[in-house]
């Protein structure tokens, strides 16, 4: 992962983790944070794969970006369910780690462009 890219992505799931560490959740905002930015690494990893890629074909790329979005959501689903219901963390703590990364990630990409 570029980490250059992502500083306010690490900022926003620093402040909810370390708030969430206060009021004793704080494996449930790291677990929330990870699937974050697992979901991070995964569009970096697909976008470096259509860049080497130089000459493929529109249809190609545009397969590749489905094939990332349905990976990235599924990835998303599943780590989520497994943190609310096989591990049993905190639903809030979560979500709110999950949320403020991806708002993290976006603006990122805006702050890119």
């Amino acid at each position: 992962m570029k980490s250059v890219s992502s500083l306010i992505q690490y900022f926003l799931l620093a402040l909810v983790v370390i708030f969430y560490t206060i009021n004793g959740f704080v494996f449930a905002a790291l677990y929330g944070a990870a699937v974050s930015l697992s979901n991070t690494l995964i569009f970096n990893w697909y976008t470096d794969k259509q860049e080497a890629l130089v000459d493929a074909d529109a249809q190609k790329s545009f397969r590749m970006a489905i094939n990332s979005s349905v990976v990235r959501i599924l990835s998303l689903i599943l780590l989520a369910l497994i943190g609310l219901g096989l591990l049993g963390l905190d639903p809030a703590a979560l979500c709110l780690s999950m949320v403020v990364g991806q708002v993290g990630f976006i603006l990122d990409r805006l702050r890119q462009k």
